[in-house]
């Protein structure tokens, strides 16, 4: 999957190189029938003039060209790819995920995906036109200059292939150590970001900072270790197949010159055409930081597309918003849990009307979000049916179930940009009438008027410019821009203080209006207005 997303890029650097390699290669057979000229005092004909003066510049229009194109290859194949991760992992839907595998998810959304790419678009091409030149060069050498000379350089062809490929090998394990080691890092560093006022309230923010400066100084050995092995690999390579190549082919010039098979002009040509044979040398050095970080990568890019959604996909279906009322709501029998331990909820049955709006109550631990994830269809039940107005959550896919219900959580997750932008996660096209109109049914429209950029306002990262109140608020508005027939209250009042509280109320009868509400709460003021209450226990 990874490799057909760049295939297409490997082919114009490849043809690129290769005629790059030809003209270059003619280029010095010609140089040596100039010196031939000189020695045997021959007149210079038109071609080989020409030659001389249009040959080079093909060669350097050749590597402009193929450096331009691996660029916006490499900038092409970034996007895919990170296209390709998101959509998979926004495709897997809400799983339950450790922060420690988050941050592996943004390694390999950023830090893999760009060395995937640079490895299949920018690297690969090249190196494969690179690696096919000097086959094209031992091709010229054969029919311009000698055959044998040929067939002795030709032994020198597959020296690198089997150098880098034997490296590789060796050495898998220390590129696989620094991918490995820049996703903990990540991991560990996004976790200590999101949970920094906590490390801080609890005096903990210097021993997590020494862990990570640790988990830095071992990412940091992990490339040095990287680095040590790619100079070798260099040294490797320069004192086995350039000096050992430039070698073989002045010893046959020399050796085929003194027999008179070669002309001076000739073996003087032989020698520089070898210096063609050296190009994979010359950078096979990139092949371990690009090369081998790249198919490290590529490795754990592959593990995360492996992932399989932990729900089956069920088919879509439009459901058309009541012009009146809601729409019912019905567990039946329903057993359901997590995967990893005893059930949240045994054998529970609830009907609720359209149009009803119910509370659910209770300790903490005896389901009541967890009837919020199966009706959100973030959940499927392990026994039993729940159905969402006209739809079964096992049949229907989770957009469709969704598309009738709006949540207000109780923690708002705003995102970085501004009140607009955040009100538009609910609805994209909304007109800024529609924005006003939502805020002030909110109870958020004196908050708004009163900040300097209005709507334009930004919220911060994770919506700390705003109080927990008026963050509530927006998530209300957003709840109100979807329109849905049914609303899940997931404790939306826990997270606020007294003043906001009651105009948070306000905004949720406002919202709870013409709708099937569902109000999971502890505080008795949150559920005033509710016309049943259920209470789950311990036997739900």
């Amino acid at each position: 999957m990874l490799a057909a997303t760049a295939r297409s890029a490997a082919v114009v650097p490849i043809l690129l190189a290769l005629v790059s390699a030809a003209a270059l290669a003619v280029f010095f057979v010609l140089v040596g029938h100039v010196l031939d000229a000189i020695v045997f005092r021959d007149a210079l004909t038109g071609p080989v003039v020409t030659g001389l003066i249009l040959l080079p510049l093909v060669a350097v229009a050749c590597t402009l060209l193929s450096s331009r194109f691996s660029a916006r290859a490499t900038s092409a194949t970034e996007r895919r790819l990170r296209g390709l991760v998101l959509g998979h992992v926004f495709g897997l839907g809400v799983m339950r995920r450790p922060a420690a595998a988050s941050g592996r998810l943004v390694s390999a959304a950023t830090t893999d995906v760009e060395k995937a790419s640079a490895y299949r678009a920018g690297f690969v091409g090249p190196i494969a036109g690179t690696m096919a030149g000097p086959v094209l060069v031992i091709v010229v050498i054969g029919l311009a200059v000698d055959v044998v000379s040929a067939l002795w350089l030709a032994i020198a062809i597959p020296v690198i292939p089997l150098v880098v490929g034997g490296f590789q090998r060796a050495f898998r394990t220390v590129s696989g150590s620094y991918r490995r080691s820049t996703a903990m890092l990540s991991g560990a560093f996004l976790e200590a970001v999101q949970g920094l006022s906590t490390l801080v309230l609890h005096r903990a923010e210097g021993r997590t900072g020494r862990d990570l400066a640790a988990r830095g100084e071992d990412n940091r050995r992990q490339v040095m270790r990287l680095l040590a092995v790619n100079q070798l690999l260099i040294l490797v390579v320069d004192a086995a197949f350039s000096l050992g190549t430039l070698a073989l082919a002045a010893t046959l010039a020399v050796v085929r010159l003194l027999d008179g098979t070669l002309t001076p002009g000739t073996a003087v040509a032989l020698v520089l055409l070898s210096t063609l044979l050296t190009g994979p040398a010359d950078i096979v050095g990139q092949f371990f930081y690009i090369g081998a970080t790249g198919r490290a990568a590529e490795r754990g890019l592959s593990g995360v597309l492996a992932e399989r959604p932990s729900l089956p996909a069920g088919s879509a279906v439009r459901v058309d918003r009541p012009s009146v009322g809601g729409l019912p709501i019905e567990l039946d029998r329903v057993t359901a849990g997590y995967g990893d331990g005893a059930p949240a909820l045994r054998d529970l049955s609830l009907s609720i009307s359209a149009g009803e709006h119910v509370a659910l109550v209770g300790p903490s631990g005896v389901g009541k979000s967890t009837v919020a994830a199966l009706l959100s269809r973030h959940l499927l039940p392990e026994s039993g049916a729940v159905r969402v107005g006209p739809l079964d959550t096992r049949d229907a896919s989770g957009e469709s179930v969704r598309s009738l219900i709006a949540v207000v959580d109780q923690q708002t997750t705003l995102f970085t940009g501004s009140i607009a932008d955040n009100l538009r996660v609910a609805k994209s096209d909304a007109t800024d009438a529609e924005l006003v109109a939502a805020v002030d049914a909110a109870g958020l429209g004196a908050d708004v008027a009163r900040m300097p950029l209005g709507l334009d306002t930004p919220v911060g990262e994770r919506g700390l410019s705003l109080s927990g109140g008026q963050a509530q608020r927006v998530a209300i508005a957003r709840a109100l821009l979807r329109d849905t027939p049914i609303v899940i209250l997931d404790e939306p009042t826990s997270q606020v203080d007294l003043a906001s509280e009651a105009a948070i109320i306000e905004a949720l009868r406002t919202l709870s209006r013409d709708r099937t509400v569902i109000t999971i709460a502890h505080r008795a003021s949150a559920i005033r207005d509710v016309d049943r209450v259920i209470e789950l226990g311990a036997s739900s």
